[in-house]
């Protein structure tokens, strides 16, 4: 996978580039987390999608159309073990 050195947010390319080296050894289509059922090839299609964006710098397009909102509850269900 290629390198995120030349992303707009460097903490972000950096970020990246860790998680790439992680999943590069991972044998294709990998479970990674059963219960969420995240596979290798997920992490791949996050990666190379962030790769074909790194350039782009979404904060600092156009201000929102409608002001940002705060969410009622988290995005992701909140479980306990």
């Amino acid at each position: 996978m290629a390198d995120f050195d030349d992303s707009f947010d460097p903490e972000l390319g950096a970020a990246c580039n860790r998680l790439a080296a992680w999943v590069e050894p991972l044998p294709e289509g990998m479970m990674i987390d059963p219960a969420s059922r995240l596979t290798e090839r997920d992490l791949a299609l996050i990666l190379r999608r962030l790769y074909a964006t790194r350039l782009d710098d979404p904060a600092g397009d156009e201000p929102p159309s409608e002001p940002l909102r705060t969410p009622a509850r988290a995005s992701v269900p909140i479980t306990r073990r």
